[in-house]
């Protein structure tokens, strides 16, 4: 199950880049497929056969989740800007690009970085799972690490919500709506993904569920803003677009 949950997701987020690149090309809307782009790496990164060839040509010391986790920050950040701009959400932009967003991003990539480098990582596994069950000190860092690099997606998400809420429950068209209640739907598995990384070994495979529902739902979110803007393009509807598409 939880294999096929991350090559859906690997999937998904491979076709939405896909269709993302002629407007790409022409210039349009280069930051969303930046987040795309991103999104689709991380996915990767995500599933057991990729990251194992990756990291063995790193040197087999888990490197490569490392790497992951700030390829997460970088999206969620763009993610953040993209969203609260679209949005016309004032709040939640001065959140993400103001002094509390980054110092929260600045701790983030710390004690992401310090757990890591505390912990003793040779053997590539995918999620760090294989280090955790080693014992020893590795099992009493793994669920910091792992918090670690799920606190600053939560930090946006929760700094997102209140707009992305008010948008869901507005009169705005249902292509807009929709795209709000997904890219909720994220958020919210975004911030559940920051307690569950202390659950128990037997909540594994729900805690990779929320984390690639997290990525869905934004992934998913975003296409649906972008088809609205589609929309609004053929036939001159302003209200039926995503606020500055073409940012």
């Amino acid at each position: 199950m939880i294999a096929t949950l991350q090559w859906g997701t690997l999937i998904i987020c491979s076709v939405a880049l896909l269709l993302r690149v002629p407007d790409a090309v022409q210039g349009r809307n280069r930051m969303v497929f930046g987040i795309l782009v991103l999104a689709t790496l991380c996915s990767l990164l995500s599933v057991p056969g990729p990251y194992e060839a990756i990291d063995a040509a790193l040197g087999g010391w888990n490197l490569t989740h490392l790497v992951l986790r700030i390829l997460v920050f970088a999206a969620v950040l763009l993610v953040g800007l993209r969203i609260a701009r679209g949005l016309a959400d004032q709040r939640g932009y001065r959140l993400i690009a103001g002094p509390a967003g980054r110092w929260a991003l600045a701790l983030s990539c710390a004690a992401v970085a310090g757990a890591f480098a505390l912990m003793d990582t040779r053997g590539s596994s995918v999620g760090l799972l294989g280090i955790a069950d080693n014992g020893g000190h590795n099992a009493v860092l793994a669920p910091f690490y792992a918090a670690a690099g799920r606190t600053y997606p939560a930090f946006v998400s929760l700094a997102l919500l209140p707009a992305l809420l008010a948008t869901a429950r507005s009169q705005l068209p249902r292509l807009v709506r929709a795209g709000a209640v997904l890219t909720s739907l994220g958020a919210v598995a975004a911030v559940l993904g920051l307690p569950a990384s202390f659950a128990p070994d037997s909540w594994i495979p729900a805690q990779v569920t929320v984390n690639n529902l997290a990525v869905l739902g934004y992934v998913l979110g975003l296409c649906l803003f972008w088809v609205s803007g589609l929309v609004a393009n053929k036939s001159g509807n302003a209200r039926a677009t995503f606020r500055k598409n073409k940012g």
